[in-house]
C-alpha cells in the first residue's frame, strides 16, 4: 500500500494519514484478538471481504479495479514469501520482520503501540509451536492459496513467476536446519 501511494504521487501527509488509518484499524486490539482465536480457516471470500474493509478504513478509496489490483497483488506476495520460507519455523519470522518494518513505516506511537500488541501475540502463539504444529500450518496456508495464480506484473518482469501464474522457485536456495543436500552421499 505505502509503494502504490508513493507511484501515485500522493502528498506524504495524506500518505502517511492512510497509512496509519488502516495499520490503527487492522491491528486494532480487538480485531487482532478475533484474529489469534482458535477457528477454522477463513474462506476466500471471507478473506477478501475483510481485506476490502481494512483499505477502506481510511479517507482513501479505491475503485473495484484498483482494489483487485491491490489483493492480488498481497495474495501473491504472500505465496511466494510462504513458498519460499526454508522451513515451516521461518513463517514467524516473515512475520515479524514485516511487523517491525510496518512500525518503521507508520511512526505513529499509538499505532506501534498496538503492532508491538501484534509482535507479541505472534512470539506467544507461535513461539510454542512444535515442528509438527508448523508443517501443518504451513501445509494449510499452500491448500488455501494453490489455486491462485495471479498474474502480477511486477512479478512476471522480474522472473519471480511465470506467465501461467505460477511461482518461480530457486532450487540453489537454503535448506531447512538439520538437512543434507539432496543427493549427498554421507
Amino acid at each position: 500500500l505505502e509503494q502504490r501511494l508513493r507511484a501515485q504521487n500522493i502528498p506524504t501527509d495524506k500518505s502517511r494519514k492512510v497509512l496509519s488509518d488502516v495499520v490503527k484499524t487492522m491491528y486494532s486490539k480487538k480485531f487482532i484478538a478475533e484474529l489469534f482465536k482458535p477457528q477454522p480457516l477463513y474462506s476466500s471470500r471471507s478473506t477478501r471481504q475483510i481485506f476490502d474493509r481494512l483499505a477502506h478504513s481510511s479517507i482513501m478509496r479505491l475503485n473495484a479495479n484498483s482494489m483487485d489490483k491491490l489483493y492480488d497483488l498481497m495474495t501473491m506476495g504472500f505465496k511466494y514469501q510462504m513458498i519460499c520460507c526454508a522451513s515451516p519455523v521461518h513463517l514467524t519470522q516473515v512475520t515479524l520482520n514485516h511487523l517491525e518494518s510496518l512500525s518503521k513505516i507508520v511512526a505513529n506511537p499509538s499505532v506501534v503501540e498496538l503492532i508491538d500488541n501484534a509482535i507479541s501475540l505472534v512470539n506467544s502463539t507461535y513461539g510454542k509451536l512444535s515442528i509438527a504444529e508448523y508443517f501443518s500450518l504451513k501445509h494449510t496456508l499452500c491448500r488455501f492459496f494453490q489455486d491462485r495464480r495471479v498474474k502480477v506484473s511486477l512479478f512476471l518482469q522480474d522472473g519471480t513467476q511465470n506467465m501461467d501464474g505460477t511461482i518461480v522457485l530457486d532450487p540453489t536456495g537454503p535448506l531447512p536446519v538439520g538437512t543434507d543436500p539432496p543427493g549427498k552421499v554421507v
